[in-house]
């Protein structure tokens, strides 16, 4: 926790300054929004820097009535977000994981702990064109992994396993209008340097060659209908971990919101060359019995998944969220193994009690589950989880 005090103490700080301080030559529009070298405005310090909490904690059951059963209480999720706008052009958003290490990664000098560190720019007549650099989202389409962490109480492989969800690089963003906006992300693959990814996780390269340069990106449309309750964010993906060996994925995450209700689709395929995601590649090395330093990772390897979730408040206090998913794993190369030999199910339903309308503070009695299963052809062995959760979450707007 130190440092997290040490970090909370320095942005304090900066919210703080005078206006003097804080400008440091960064210009701001004026009443014509036209730029103006020689002035700048003094930003509202109620915009410039603001503090929120996020937290989510339950008493867990897990595996209830097995041998390896286990009940205790879990810090599910504990992030802090800094974030604000010095202009109508200049803004930026920090966000850090409480339960994940700091320690630096090998290729972008970043933490597991760190989700994202970003400034943005606007430019353009209308301010429609975006510049964002540092860690930022991937620009992936998929609203599970929009959605506030604290909303979701088990990830699919898709979020937690397959996509790198936190990235460095840079995006350019147009907005076409109001309704629609196009981006292009570029961003390293994968957090990690080649070599410690690999041994990190139990393989070795084998006949794969690292990337020189292990670069993806992202195109993505997202688009809005019908007054915005309905919205789109389609992405394809394009990007290399071995050389040689491109991944190219396709996304597409569908939305419908009310003031009462919320439903989300996401659809995604994704074909890697080298499966650097690892998943298919533990069932592939276990099915031949490959042990040690021989493991290797698979090649051309599909990923498929459908993720549905549905909200609805009940009441004005009361409301439920359900949520299911279907993902496949399967390989081209391997005929003994073949397409879809690993499916996993994921699935949740919640009751919720919200006390406060302004707040986003609610208590949950969830049941939650995971079921992977392999195809009968592979004798491996399927795999059940499954946990009654009784706790609660708050979105805490701090300063």
């Amino acid at each position: 926790m130190k440092h997290v005090s040490l970090i909370v103490a320095a942005l304090l700080s900066l919210s703080t300054l005078s206006g003097q301080e804080a400008r440091s030559s960064l210009l701001n529009r004026n009443d014509d929004s036209q730029i103006d070298s020689t002035t700048t405005t003094e930003p509202d310090r109620a915009q410039l820097f603001k503090f929120d909490f996020l937290i989510r904690a339950a008493l867990d059951a897990d595996n209830l009535g097995k041998d390896e059963a286990l009940t205790r209480f879990n810090l599910d999720e504990a992030r802090i977000l800094f974030h604000g706008e010095y202009n109508d052009r200049l803004s930026y958003k920090i966000r850090f994981r409480l339960n994940r290490p700091f320690a630096q990664s090998g290729l972008d000098n970043s933490s597991q702990a760190l989700d994202f560190a970003q400034v943005d720019y606007k430019f353009g007549k209308r301010n429609d064109w975006t510049i964002s650099v540092g860690k930022q989202s991937a620009m992936v389409g998929s609203y599970e992994f929009e959605n506030n962490p604290i909303y979701e109480f088990l990830f699919t492989d898709y979020v937690d396993r397959i996509l790198n969800l936190f990235v460095v690089g840079g995006k350019l963003s147009y907005q076409v209008n109001n309704n629609h906006g196009l981006h292009l992300q570029l961003y390293n693959t994968v957090n990690n340097t080649f070599d410690n990814h690999l041994t990190s996780n139990g393989f070795t390269a084998g006949s794969i060659q690292r990337a020189k340069a292990p670069i993806g990106g992202y195109l993505t449309w997202t688009g809005a209908f019908a007054d915005r309750r309905f919205q789109t964010k389609w992405s394809y993906n394009l990007a290399q971990f071995a050389e040689g060996k491109p991944t190219q994925a396709l996304s597409l995450a569908n939305k419908f919101k009310t003031e009462r209700q919320m439903v989300y689709l996401d659809l995604q395929y994704t074909h890697m060359g080298t499966d650097h995601a690892l998943i298919a590649s533990r069932a592939v090395n276990d099915f031949y019995a490959i042990t040690g330093e021989a493991r290797q990772l698979a090649q051309n390897v599909t990923y498929k998944s459908a993720v549905l979730r549905y909200d609805q408040f009940l009441t004005d206090k009361w409301e439920i969220a359900v949520k299911g998913a279907v993902e496949t794993a399967g390989t081209n190369d391997d005929e003994a193994l073949g397409n879809d030999f690993r499916t996993n199910y994921t699935y949740f339903a919640a009751l919720q009690h919200k006390p406060f309308k302004s707040q986003d503070f609610r208590f949950y009695l969830g049941y939650i589950g995971n079921n992977v299963s392999y195809a009968d052809r592979t004798a491996l062995a399927k795999t059940q989880f499954n946990r009654l959760a009784l706790g609660g979450y708050f979105t805490i707007p701090v300063y």
